[in-house]
């Protein structure tokens, strides 16, 4: 039954068998979900203290708040239950402030007793730290809520537009008054993403494993939830005595959809086989109908379930989150059950798939490649000044106007004000910012050179809005502070880098001055002794004429970049004073990410020390800010693409935004020289590929590419890869099979050679490897064009004396 009462609509029902009482749940549309994490809380305080107004009583009361509902609820008789909410409903419009103190520190003790629990993680890893993945985290906003804010929620949520009210035992009793505030009926929150894309999967400090998916929200989910926890406790527990405990809940969420989390527990030593089968249980589900009698079982079980006494007796509860959320009402679910067939469920199956988040114990994968890593890290930092730890030589510190970054090795964490969900800043100096993807950033001011330097420079810039204020620390939990040198921000030490690279480039320098560079353009010859000097504008107005030609876009962005090697300082200025320039942009990140390779040489990691490492990635860091502007400023452009290939192989951002990149990059141009050279390194297999990775990729590109199209030279550096690989190159390259792919791709570029900056370059590489493989005809034809120009040092299988090696090799052929 319906009715309203003040405004309020009203659903009840009669008591169920055996009652002993009246009951009645108040319901509002507003939860955790609804907050931001530095005023999380207000919804709860508003609960307790509404309560608190209405006092002690000889019946049953209580409050509950969850993400999108907040509930009062009392039983007792029925003149006691209007009473009740009669208080509660004054309360809202005038709550006792005098009780806010109180009540606050009876939160945090009740918090101190909540865990974040499976589901909590789940949520917290699928939403981050807002809407559904709140209840995940303390409700830090309890201290600064003042008496102003408090009623200011209380005025635009607890409305009697936003309201419903269940009864369970009969009508709206006598002398029953909802004198809720006039307001509006606010919608549920869109949910929040943390994670870039699904399946994924991430470990933690769990006795088994847990999955959530997200469903369209049906009768065909229920029955679906219904045969997985049949059959999880039959696959685990009874016959396969891996599990004692299996469940599988069913929630509707907004939008029209619903979650489902499943979970199993299990004893350390069985845990991989029970991710097996608990997986394979899904699986199955996703790829085979349900047979028609077990969907039959399910359907009864859900009918019942739903037509007990007590389900019927619930029934106001049902349609008052029907009318406050869009939720499905009993009625409407068994309407569906007669409807539905095994591929409706088989659907739900994908679905549950398609979405999962997968929940494992910490140093355990699932199998397969269905599962990605869901995201521990960040791919890209602040731009800002960068700080050491006078104890760690890997670890880093960046802050500046829009964020910080914390970096341990290539690891990053990044946290920008503009996606920042809080700060909380301790009275000591420590720092905690919490991204909304739920990342953090932490700052002890006392483990850094400058350490509250870095904290002042937060404070100016972090959003007041999101600044939560923490009670002070026991001295015990304040790290004492290191004994630090003059700090010097790393980023500003360019005279040095600029000093140590010619000193170490010096002899190559020498032999250099008596080549020509491996192409020919009388523009790039003119600019760069200009750009070597401190004529950055000169590199620019040049780099600016290249934007619809990327070959000779890219061929300039590496030479002016070796020209302003240790002058990023002098482009970071022009950057600055040029925001919306995408040159000065591209530039400026491409040098950052010279500087950094030089700072960590060029030799295997084997022989780079600790602190070559941490100075490298500390700098190569901030490579990555400027090279996403400038994609941003001119969307068409692959070269910065080009160049983040480099800064996210330095940086170990992983496979997944490696390939990323790569398709960015080749959706704006697919056979774009400079780039295989980068993605031939990120699929090497000392990066993160293999042998026939590699050189699946380069006979692909070759086999894809235009006739006369120099593109063909990754084939001869992929061989040179896998040959070094393999210990011994001059073999590799003599094998049959690899001169007669490497033969074939030579000529078929050479049968329809056309002008391209990169013609000398390619020569190089044919030449290269047809001399170490002992064709010296084939070597000669190459290495004939070329003349007297630089080559290309990846050219020559990385030789530690090039030189030599070349004045060797232009004995024997004669050129």
């Amino acid at each position: 039954m319906r009715t309203d009462v003040d405004g309020v609509p009203v659903f009840w029902t009669e008591g169920g068998p055996g009652d002993g009482g009246y009951r009645a749940a108040l319901v509002f549309r507003v939860g955790r979900a609804d907050e931001t994490l530095a005023r999380g809380g207000l919804t709860h305080l508003v609960e307790h203290l509404a309560l608190h107004a209405v006092g002690e009583a000889d019946y049953h009361h209580n409050g509950a708040v969850d993400s999108v509902t907040t509930m009062f609820v009392a039983h007792g008789e029925a003149g006691k239950v209007a009473a009740f909410l009669t208080a509660v409903c004054d309360a809202l419009r005038a709550l006792p402030m005098d009780r806010l103190e109180a009540e606050k520190k009876i939160l945090r003790t009740e918090a101190e007793g909540r865990g974040t629990g499976i589901a909590g993680e789940l949520l917290l890893w699928r939403y981050g730290a807002a809407t559904y993945g709140l209840p995940a985290y303390d409700e830090h906003g309890l201290a600064a809520c003042t008496p102003d804010d408090v009623q200011a929620w209380s005025a635009h949520w607890f409305t009697r537009q936003n309201a419903a009210l269940a009864l369970i035992g009969g009508p709206p009793p006598e002398g029953l008054t909802l004198a809720l505030p006039e307001g509006e009926r606010r919608p549920v929150p869109e949910p929040t993403g943390a994670l870039p894309r699904t399946p994924a999967y991430f470990t933690s400090d769990i006795n088994g494993v847990a999955l959530s998916g997200i469903v369209p929200r049906s009768s065909a989910a229920r029955l679906y939830t219904n045969i997985l926890g049949r059959r999880l406790h039959r696959v685990l527990r009874r016959d396969g005595a891996l599990s004692y405990t299996t469940d599988v809940a069913y929630t509707p969420r907004t939008g029209g959809t619903a979650q489902i989390v499943a979970f199993a527990d299990g004893l350390a030593e069985v845990r991989p086989e029970l991710a097996e089968r608990f997986l394979g249980e899904l699986e199955r589900i996703a790829t085979e109908p349900v047979d028609p009698a077990e969907l039959s079982e399910a359907a009864t079980a859900v009918r019942t379930g739903a037509t007990s006494d007590d389900a019927r007796a619930a029934q106001s509860i049902t349609h008052c989150l029907s009318e406050l959320l869009g939720s499905p009402t009993t009625d409407e679910v068994l309407a569906e059950l007669d409807a539905l067939n095994p591929q409706d469920v088989q659907d739900v199956g994908r679905s549950v798939l398609d979405s999962a988040l997968l929940m494992l114990p910490r140093g355990q994968r699932p199998a397969g490649a269905r599962f990605r890593p869901a995201p521990t890290h960040s791919t890209v930092a602040v731009d800002g000044s960068v700080r050491t730890s006078p104890d760690e030589v890997q670890l880093g510190l960046i802050t500046g106007p829009d964020g910080a970054t914390v970096l341990t090795g290539p690891s990053m964490t990044t946290v920008r004000f503009d996606q920042c969900a809080a700060v909380l800043a301790w009275p000591d100096g420590a720092r905690l910012l919490i991204g909304l993807d739920g990342m953090t950033a932490g700052v002890e001011p006392n483990l850094w050179s400058g350490g509250h330097n870095a904290v002042i420079e937060i404070d100016r810039h972090a959003p007041a809005e999101l600044v939560v204020r923490m009670p002070a620390r026991p001295d015990e939990r304040v790290p004492p502070r290191t004994t630090e040198a003059t700090p010097a921000p790393e980023e500003a030490d360019h005279a040095v880098t600029r000093a140590l690279a010619a000193a170490l480039g010096l002899p190559k320098k020498i032999r250099e001055r008596r080549q020509e560079p491996a192409w020919q353009d009388p523009e790039l010859t003119a600019a760069l002794p200009r750009v070597r000097k401190g004529d950055l504008p000169a590199g620019l107005e040049l780099l600016a004429r290249t934007r619809d030609d990327t070959e000779t876009r890219c061929l300039y962005l590496e030479n002016l970049t070796d020209a302003a090697a240790g002058r990023s300082a002098e482009l970071t200025r022009l950057a600055a004073n040029a925001p919306g320039d995408p040159d000065t942009h591209l530039w400026l990140g491409a040098t950052r990410i010279k500087e950094a390779w030089q700072a960590r040489s060029a030799h295997r990691a084997e022989y780079v020390s600790g602190e070559q490492f941490g100075r490298f990635w500390r700098q190569l860091a901030l490579a990555g800010r400027p090279l996403y502007r400038a994609a941003e400023l001119l969307p068409g452009d692959p070269a910065p693409w080009d160049r983040l290939q480099w800064y996210g192989l330095g940086m170990q951002v992983g496979r997944d935004e490696l390939d990323r990149i790569w398709r960015e990059l080749t959706d704006r141009h697919p056979s774009l020289y400079a780039a295989h050279i980068g993605r031939s390194q990120v699929l090497s297999q000392k990066w993160s590929g293999s042998d026939a990775e590699l050189l699946d990729f380069a006979e692909a590109a070759v086999a894809g590419a235009a006739p006369g199209d120099p593109v063909a030279f990754v084939l001869a550096l992929a061989h040179l890869e896998v040959g070094l690989e393999s210990g011994d190159l001059d073999d590799h390259l003599a094998r049959p099979e690899v001169h007669a792919a490497l033969a074939k791709a030579a000529d078929r570029w050479l049968d329809a050679s056309r002008t391209h900056p990169r013609t000398l370059e390619a020569h190089h590489y044919f030449g290269a490897v047809f001399y170490l493989a002992g064709d010296r005809d084939r070597a000669r034809r190459h290495l004939a064009n070329v003349g007297r120009t630089i080559a290309p040092e990846r050219a020559w299988g990385y030789r530690s004396d090039i030189g030599r090696l070349l004045t060797q090799v232009r004995r024997d052929l004669r050129w």
